[in-house]
């Protein structure tokens, strides 16, 4: 069983439908698929999912397929990203895989950026004085609620 899976969705604009799925588990297992059931399967077992931004996007619309997914406890690496690195200008991923900027995003790609960056995050936690892992904390617990 993997503890993490890192994972993102692609979704059309017009029916707001997932069209695509990536993820990468802790053993560095891969999955790149447009099927819901495969990726279902995938995240089946593990402890928590994670990702970026996926509280506020992709959560919404993996429920559509998949409800029992509620019930995996999340991790958004988007909400403590300006916590722990605040001298960055910015807090997205970089789409260094798109040579154009219509393309489609590649959905695995960004989940082991998101996989790159949880482990990024989890260092500079482990740095901040108790104060400040305090203040992480509280803000992880607000920003994991997922009333939409």
């Amino acid at each position: 069983m993997s503890r993490i899976i890192f994972f993102d969705t692609e979704v059309t604009v017009d029916q707001e439908k997932i069209i695509d799925f990536g993820a990468i588990n802790d053993k560095d297992e891969k999955l790149h698929t447009g099927r819901v059931d495969l990726f279902s399967a995938f995240i089946k077992e593990t402890t928590f999912l994670c990702g970026h931004n996926i509280i506020k996007h992709d959560l919404k619309y993996l429920e559509r397929h998949d409800k029992s997914v509620m019930a995996i406890p999340a991790i958004d690496t988007l909400p403590l990203s300006p916590l722990l690195f605040p001298k960055k200008p910015y807090h997205r991923l970089i789409k260094d895989d798109k040579l154009f900027s219509d393309q489609l995003n590649n959905p695995l790609n960004d989940a082991i950026q998101a996989k790159d960056l949880f482990y990024d995050e989890c260092t500079a936690y482990l740095k901040l004085d108790e104060r400040l892992k305090t203040i992480c904390y509280w803000h992880l617990n607000l920003a994991n609620n997922r009333s939409y």
